[in-house]
């Protein structure tokens, strides 16, 4: 599976507006247009696809009072997981990793989330994510994502990105059963390095894991007045799936290892098997080489040349030789 980091995106903002009652969403194309529910009780979230217009992003970061260094680490897509909080929010850098053609191809997205008392802002690269199914737990109005507080809806988004990492898992998993069955069955396209595409994916998985566990602990012994006590348990939950993540990395790993020593084990026992061939073919000339170099000697007088059997005799010691030399081995079941 190759990796890839996404492409430049045009910057998108789509916002959430929800209370227990209430959903309302919109297409927002200017700033100006959130400042409105800023004084207000209602909670929203707005995501926020593509990184390019800088003076977009400023003029978010002005309206929401994010620290310069906090919007600074959003426009950076190569930070590395971690958790910063300020005053009156809270900074959640993540690494969103998933596939869209079935682990072909494996992308790799930076996802920033930041939340406040009522609001909660995404930050992706590109408009493609796998937050479909937090947008359908929105429209359930008896579901906790509206009663809860913007602490709870910023863990569901990371959860739903930790939760990927199993299907990626899953994914890499069931590669390596088939390219083991392919290499059992000796089929001769497998190669070293459709093993090595797989140990590449797991090792994007396990460098994002690490410090996203990292992450994780340090939010759920977090003292903030912005992290409420009924989300504790969430966050707890949500790092032992990260623990769950890194033993099962572990564990495919070992397989990947192991499928390595099977394959070069397969070409060493091809390798044997064509010099086992080849040491039968030379052994069985070394008599015939014999009899060929005695008489292919330049003496004028050798009986057997002048007789007038000779050429036949001399082609039934061949034959007979051989004969008796594949019987021997075939008793001794050398091939």
């Amino acid at each position: 599976m190759e990796i890839s980091e996404p492409q430049n995106q045009p910057t998108l903002m789509d916002l959430y507006v929800f209370g227990e009652d209430f959903l309302e969403k919109y297409l927002i194309k200017d700033t100006k247009e959130i400042e409105p529910f800023l004084h207000q009780e209602k909670k929203f979230w707005l995501n926020i696809s593509g990184l390019e217009d800088l003076s977009l992003l400023e003029e978010i970061r002005v309206l929401f009072d994010i620290h310069i260094l906090a919007m600074e680490d959003i426009k950076n897509n190569h930070q590395r997981p971690k958790l910063e909080e300020f005053e009156h929010l809270i900074l959640v850098v993540s690494k969103m990793i998933y596939t869209k053609d079935h682990i072909t191809e494996l992308e790799v997205e930076q996802v920033s989330l930041v939340f406040g008392k009522n609001f909660v802002i995404s930050f992706q690269e590109t408009p493609f994510d796998i937050f479909d199914q937090i947008r359908a737990r929105l429209e359930n109005p008896k579901g906790k994502m509206r009663k809860m507080g913007t602490d709870y809806f910023t863990y569901t988004l990371l959860d739903a990105i930790v939760d990927q990492y199993y299907t990626i898992l899953e994914m890499v998993g069931e590669k390596i059963e088939e390219l083991e069955d392919q290499i059992i069955s000796q089929n001769k396209n497998i190669k070293l390095s459709d093993i090595y595409l797989q140990r590449k994916s797991l090792l994007e998985v396990k460098r994002n894991v690490w410090p996203t566990r990292e992450m994780i602990s340090a939010w759920r012994k977090s003292e903030s007045p912005l992290l409420k006590r009924k989300t504790v348990p969430f966050i707890n939950d949500l790092y032992e799936h990260s623990v769950e993540i890194i033993e099962n990395l572990e564990i495919q790993r070992e397989s990947i290892t192991t499928l390595v020593e099977i394959f070069i084990s397969n070409i060493s026992l091809k390798q044997n098997e064509v010099m086992k061939t080849l040491t039968i073919i030379a052994t069985i000339f070394i008599p015939l080489t014999f009899i060929a170099g005695v008489y292919g000697m330049n003496f004028d007088y050798m009986p057997e040349l002048s007789w007038k059997y000779g050429y036949i005799s001399i082609w039934i010691l061949f034959l007979g030789t051989t004969l008796s030399m594949v019987v021997y081995f075939k008793r001794k079941h050398w091939f």
